[in-house]
């Protein structure tokens, strides 16, 4: 660098600006191994269905206050069933989740239209879009909208609970023009993405559960196989009120658990709660880890087993850690 009367040349003045402007392109582009994203995560807290389901809200956001973390996300049937007017203990269940002061992000659930419509609930919880992306700490992050139903040939949103008349196979769908938004955003982005929705897009236990999505996880495999590398590294999704994980064509999906029951349904006494609520903590490092904790309750007497509910065998009032390793691109 060069100095006339004691002060920077001109070209030294923008030599040294181009400089750090490249290294700043370099940093967003290309991060460096050891470099991390840490979110809070929940799914399923039910507000208006499970009693207490306010205080489950405020353990999580007490926890997550005390970490330093880039962002917070629900994974949906954050409430349940709301109405056009909100009572006030609705409204302070939502101004709890508007408290926290690092940035939220929701997705919707299919329980959040059961008395309402898409807009409405969108209103309530801030949601300029239902589905959308944004990026953090050089990882891309897509929130998808699978809150659509089958209709006399058409793909229409959930409202009013119109859902709960239609079969399995016409359910929980994404409508074409996000699916085709979807395959452009994947294809756009150069950092390694993470998925978020309600229903699971992988199968697991539950017997066609994901079969509707299909065409979402075809598309997720195939901004991998086009890109060539892991792209794709995660999918988070709730609804199902389990704990699991699964692996596809290089996609980790994690399914995390309510942070508040199990639905057994009215033979079995409907809501099998957990004691404590349950959520999680996710940190996801460019060297090429992703980091789930763990988080463990139990179930209110009398337990699914109990019951002898059928399926108790594959239920837990808990959120396993997890440790999943994923190709960090050279």
């Amino acid at each position: 660098m060069q100095l006339t009367d004691n002060k920077i040349s001109r070209r030294g003045l923008l030599g040294t600006g181009a400089a750090l402007m490249a290294a700043s392109a370099v940093k967003a582009n290309q991060p460096l191994a050891g470099e991390q994203v840490q979110f809070g995560l929940i799914a399923d807290v039910h507000h208006n269905r499970m009693p207490g389901a306010q205080d489950r809200l405020h353990g999580f956001l007490s926890e997550a206050s005390r970490r330093p973390l880039d962002f917070l996300i629900q994974l949906g049937d954050l409430c349940d069933g709301y109405k056009a007017e909100l009572t006030s203990e609705q409204k302070e269940f939502v101004a709890d989740w508007q408290s926290a002061r690092v940035p939220k992000y929701s997705v919707l659930g299919n329980h959040e239209m059961d008395h309402g419509s898409k807009r409405q609930i969108m209103d309530v919880l801030e949601m300029p879009r239902s589905y959308y992306s944004f990026d953090r700490r050089g990882f891309h992050f897509v929130v998808l909208d699978c809150m659509h139903l089958l209709e006399n040939g058409k793909v229409i949103d959930y409202a009013e609970g119109n859902y709960f008349k239609h079969k399995a196979n016409e359910i929980n769908l994404i409508d074409p023009d996000q699916l085709e938004w979807l395959k452009g955003d994947l294809n756009s982005t150069r950092f390694p993405t993470i998925v978020f929705a309600h229903p699971c897009i992988n199968a697991f236990w539950a017997k066609d559960a994901e079969t509707t999505r299909a065409n979402v996880r075809d598309a997720l495999a195939t901004a991998n196989e086009q890109a060539g590398w892991q792209k794709v590294i995660a999918c988070f999704t709730g609804h199902h009120h389990v704990d699991y994980l699964s692996e596809w064509k290089g996609v980790n999906y994690f399914m995390v658990n309510s942070a508040s029951y199990y639905w057994v349904g009215e033979k079995f006494g409907s809501l099998a709660k957990y004691e404590d609520a349950l959520f999680t903590f996710v940190t996801i490092d460019h060297s090429g880890l992703i980091k789930v904790e763990g988080k463990s309750s139990a179930f209110v007497p009398p337990t699914p087993a109990d019951l002898h509910f059928p399926d108790a065998a594959l239920l837990s009032a808990s959120i396993a850690p997890r440790s999943v390793s994923f190709s960090a691109r050279s």
